[in-house]
This record gives C-alpha cells, sequence and structure tokens, in this order.
C-alpha cells in the first residue's frame, strides 16, 4: 500500500481519485496578513473554501493539490481545516514562488532545501501538516536568484521523493529552463510537471516538455486569456491523440480565496475559473473532440497517483 501526506495526514494513494494537480484554497500577500490581521476574516474565508470543495466534490472530484508556496500566503492550518470541513483531500505544498525570496538573498541554497525538507518529513512549523509536493516557479525569465531556488528545489526532491510542479511562462518557454536546470541537478524529470503549459499554443514546445520526460500541466482550464476554455481543450485533445495521455496532468489554477482582487471582481470577471469547470464543462469538451474516458481517467485519476505513490516518502 502506497501513502501520501495529505493536510489532514497520511492516506492511501488509491483514495486521491479524480485529482486536480494545481489549485489554491487561499492566495495572498503574507505581508498583508502580518501587518493588517483585522482586514481578514478567517472564518469567512474557511466557509468560502468549503462551499466551493464541496461543490467540487458533488461534481466527483475527490481531491486537490494546492500548490500556494511560503511566500504566497499559505496557511496550513486553514487548509487542513477546509479538507476535513469538505471532505475532499487536500495535498500542500512546500517552495517558493517567482518573487525573490529576501530571506535567503545571503544565505546558502542549502538553508532553502533544508527548509523545505523540514517541511516535508516533519511538518510546517509547529501545524504538524505535512507538504507532499515542492512548488516553484519562473516568470519572465530565468534569473539568477530563481535558478538558485530551482537548484534548492531540486534538491529538496531528490532528498525526499516528492514530485515538483511548476509555474511557467510558456511565451518565453521557460518550462524548458526549468527542466534544464532541474536534470543539472540530478532531479528525475518524471516526477515533475511543468505547469501553465496549456497556456501555450505551440504544440512542439509542449511536445518537447513530454519527451524530455516531465508531465504537460495542463492547469489553467477556466482562465480565458491567454487562451479560451475550448482552445486549451482542443491542445489537450491534440497532445491525446498523440499518444501523450499519460504525461498530461489538467487543472485550474483557481482560487477559493484570492486577496490580490477586490471580493467578488474574480467571480463576476471570470465565471469559469472555479473547481468545478473542468468536471462539469471541459470533459464534455474534451469528449467531443474524441478524447476517451480511458484518456481522461488516465489524466484525472492515473496520473496524479502515480506521480505520488512513487514518492519513497511516506
Amino acid at each position: 500500500m502506497a501513502t501520501v501526506q495529505s493536510a489532514t495526514g497520511p492516506i492511501d494513494t488509491a483514495e486521491l481519485g479524480f485529482t486536480l494537480m494545481h489549485e489554491h484554497v487561499r492566495v495572498g500577500w503574507p505581508a498583508m496578513y502580518q501587518q493588517y490581521p483585522e482586514l481578514f476574516d478567517r472564518d469567512e474565508e474557511i466557509e468560502r473554501a468549503v462551499t466551493r470543495l464541496r461543490a467540487a466534490k458533488d461534481a466527483g472530484v475527490q481531491s486537490i493539490v494546492d500548490l500556494t508556496p511560503i511566500d504566497l500566503g499559505r496557511d496550513a492550518t486553514l487548509i487542513a481545516e477546509v479538507s476535513r470541513r469538505s471532505g475532499v483531500n487536500v495535498i500542500v505544498a512546500t517552495g517558493f514562488y517567482y518573487s525573490i525570496p529576501f530571506h535567503f538573498l545571503m544565505r546558502t541554497n542549502d538553508e532553502m532545501t533544508a527548509l523545505m525538507v523540514r517541511d516535508i518529513t516533519e511538518g510546517i512549523s509547529t501545524t504538524g501538516v505535512r507538504a507532499s509536493v515542492i512548488k516553484c516557479a519562473t516568470e519572465p525569465e530565468l534569473t539568477e536568484i530563481n535558478e538558485r531556488v530551482l537548484r534548492a528545489s531540486a534538491r529538496a526532491a531528490r532528498q525526499t521523493g516528492v514530485p515538483v510542479c511548476t509555474h511557467t511562462y510558456p511565451a518565453n518557454r521557460t518550462g524548458l529552463d526549468q527542466q534544464r536546470v532541474l536534470k543539472e541537478e540530478g532531479l528525475d524529470l518524471g516526477r515533475t510537471v511543468i505547469g501553465h503549459s496549456d497556456d501555450s499554443e505551440d504544440i512542439t514546445y509542449l511536445e518537447e516538455i513530454i519527451e524530455n520526460g516531465s508531465y504537460c500541466g495542463m492547469d489553467r482550464i477556466g482562465i480565458p486569456r491567454p487562451r479560451t476554455s475550448e482552445q486549451r481543450a482542443d491542445m489537450v485533445a491534440k497532445l491525446v491523440e498523440k499518444g501523450y495521455a499519460e504525461r498530461i496532468t489538467l487543472s485550474h489554477d483557481s482560487c477559493c480565496n484570492f486577496h490580490w482582487a477586490p471580493p467578488g471582481l474574480i467571480d463576476t470577471a471570470v465565471p469559469s475559473w472555479r473547481l468545478t469547470h473542468l468536471a462539469l464543462d471541459v470533459i464534455p469538451m474534451l469528449r467531443e473532440r474524441g478524447v476517451s474516458d480511458a484518456a481522461i481517467h488516465t489524466m484525472t485519476v492515473e496520473n496524479p497517483r502515480r506521480l505520488f505513490e512513487n514518492s519513497s516518502l511516506h
């Protein structure tokens, strides 16, 4: 039996089921939470997230991977509470976004690696919640500090066996930069998901990512720019037709609580950017484009399970 650490404790990887590989319970700017906690209603945020995860569960989703890194407002206890109340498994991340991690500017890469390893093997601070995936990001291009983060992430992944899931800027083909650095650090690219690949209309770029060994994270489904859901479904169907279903994961990159915008704005401006869009709207689009139920099961159930059950850490 293979197990994976979720926000509420270890679970059998067979319990993951239909899994959204790139979502967020809450995204914000940590400085605001620290300096102005009175501006945020934690109970209201939990209620909103529980409601959205329950809707996803009703649509068939059993698990989500919350890829909120340390510097985007990750709150392990909030995530655990939302998971318990919604009945949806949530995998928690460690790692850093593409903004400069100032705390580590004059520290060694080993210190970054050690913090991520601690999150995975011991738990996040004093919460008791253990991370089971590493998030790293590159936008708009690979910078010196970003490369340091990638190398530290690869080393933490090698030590712990957890997968690495990324944020990329496909217009600059940064997924290939990430693959190069991760591979130089000796990381098995079969343990990586190159995220936001569906923002690209260049199928040769996506094929190169897959042929290099990574999964293509088609995980911004529901965000209408730079590509509509229909265009994203077209690209997924093309990749499946080429035989790549076993190297694709699907998700939305949606946020139950998104503090970068005023309350309600995202729901009005981007109504399809929600946890149910893939299950209720996009899977029917894929079927219309000739994608079989077996391929859909591979992308939504088998591939996420394979990523986590191959972890050497349980």
